[in-house]
């Protein structure tokens, strides 16, 4: 009786022990924020698009994302949250989206900000919510509207 009671006790206390190795800590927030301010980005190590950049750290909110991407196009609406405050995500976009071959078109800075930009093909519209001293990415990826003309009514479809 003793060696079966033995024969489930130590894998059930070795798996513990394995499981609890793989947890982390969240980090202190003791440090202050003119420290954290001072502290550049770098980009994700994984990302849905490669020349579409997403800081360290942040994390993708899959169940508000998605994507799509075949031989002609992409499509995307990609929403992250990370720990850094809108200002550094707005220094990091504007330097990674121009080293990714995007060019800016404008940035509009109001509560959020907008930054939009674009490649010969596509439109990328990149919104950053501050939430406290964190912040929430929304990535929208189209491909480029092409203008759009006018269509002459004849004066018979007016009637």
């Amino acid at each position: 009786m003793h060696s079966l009671k033995t024969l489930f006790l130590v894998p059930f206390f070795l798996f513990l022990f394995l499981i609890a190795g793989c947890v982390t800590l969240p980090k202190s927030e003791s440090t202050g924020s003119a420290e954290q301010n001072k502290v550049s980005l770098s980009v994700a190590p994984i990302l849905k698009f490669d020349d579409i950049p997403v800081p360290v750290g942040f994390r993708i909110l899959d169940k508000e994302s998605f994507a799509f991407q075949n031989d002609k196009s992409r499509v995307a609406l990609l929403k992250y949250y990370g720990g850094q405050n809108a200002e550094q995500v707005l220094a990091f976009y504007k330097e990674q989206m121009a080293m990714s071959n995007w060019d800016i078109v404008n940035i509009i800075e109001y509560d959020r900000k907008v930054l939009n930009y674009e490649n010969s093909d596509e439109s990328c519209i990149i919104t950053i919510q501050p939430e406290g001293g964190k912040s929430r990415v929304t990535i929208a990826l189209s491909p480029k509207s092409r203008p759009i003309k006018a269509e002459k009514l004849s004066s018979k479809e007016y009637k």
